[in-house]
């Protein structure tokens, strides 16, 4: 078994200088996006973080279920509070970004991103985000950022060994893996890229394309789980964090919701 997160020891290795310094810790939550969603907004500082060691029904994509086993992952929200809400797409993978290389430093694969939110190494998933924005009227209240991250190889439930992968199976040091400290270098990834995003830098949709899955490649393209005719070369996103192709007579093709996946090499629509 597993311990549990430590959250002094997080806090020794915390580097980031406002995220994750209101941190909430809960050793079991239903869902940590569903908790802060609920959260009093005189109560959720910008920046905050809830963790958990056991999300008993926390959701995905799709309202697909994310299976966490106690002790194990890495499952926690970021709640952000900006003052505009446009973008939020580009957000979303920027964060996907900021984690992929944070895990980078773990892996002996590449940690890279398969739109619109799962993170992938050596073909098999390794976590996921999912990205929720709650208004007042129409001036954004709070942007939810759940990630669910497979750490520990009893970490995940429920899931075929052929399609999730955890970072201990691809971590060569013998030294035991902890969480508090991985955590640590998401928050301090995260928080510059919320920067980025934040300041509106120009290069943040370019920097993001190159660790999309298929970027610069010739693929097919699946729309609520149809092929589309013939085939498209994945130019990555544009600064809206919308999905742009060509397709076969050159025209450019934007999409702009999740619905949308890149079908590389024999992969079938699932």
């Amino acid at each position: 078994m597993k311990q549990p997160f430590d959250v002094d020891l997080l806090n020794s290795r915390l580097s980031s200088s406002w995220l994750g310094r209101k941190f909430i810790h809960m050793d079991q939550v239903e869902s940590t996006n569903s908790y802060l969603k609920k959260l009093p907004g005189d109560k959720l500082v910008h920046g905050t973080v809830l963790h958990t060691d056991h999300q008993t029904g926390g959701r995905g994509q799709y309202k697909r279920i994310w299976h966490s086993g106690p002790n194990q992952n890495l499952t926690f929200t970021i709640a952000f509070r900006p003052s505009h809400a446009d973008r939020v797409p580009l957000l979303t993978l920027a964060c996907a970004h900021a984690v992929s290389e944070a895990l980078s430093g773990f892996s002996n694969e590449p940690v890279l991103i398969k739109w619109p939110n799962d993170l992938i190494a050596g073909g098999k998933k390794l976590g996921g985000i999912l990205t929720e924005c709650i208004f007042l009227g129409n001036k954004p209240d709070r942007i939810l950022i759940g990630l669910g991250l497979n750490i520990f190889k009893e970490g995940y439930e429920g899931v075929s060994p052929e399609q999730a992968v955890c970072l201990e199976e691809l971590n060569d040091e013998s030294a035991e893996l902890k969480r508090e400290e991985i955590l640590a270098k998401c928050l301090k990834a995260i928080e510059k890229a919320y920067l980025q995003w934040e300041k509106q830098d120009p290069q943040l949709h370019n920097t993001v394309s190159r660790r999309l899955i298929g970027y610069g490649q010739w693929v097919r393209i699946a729309i609520n789980g149809r092929p589309e005719d013939g085939r498209f070369k994945f130019l990555g996103v544009n600064r809206e964090g919308e999905l742009t192709a060509l397709n076969e007579e050159l025209d450019v093709n934007t999409f702009k919701h999740g619905q949308v996946r890149i079908l590389t090499g024999n992969e079938d629509v699932s």
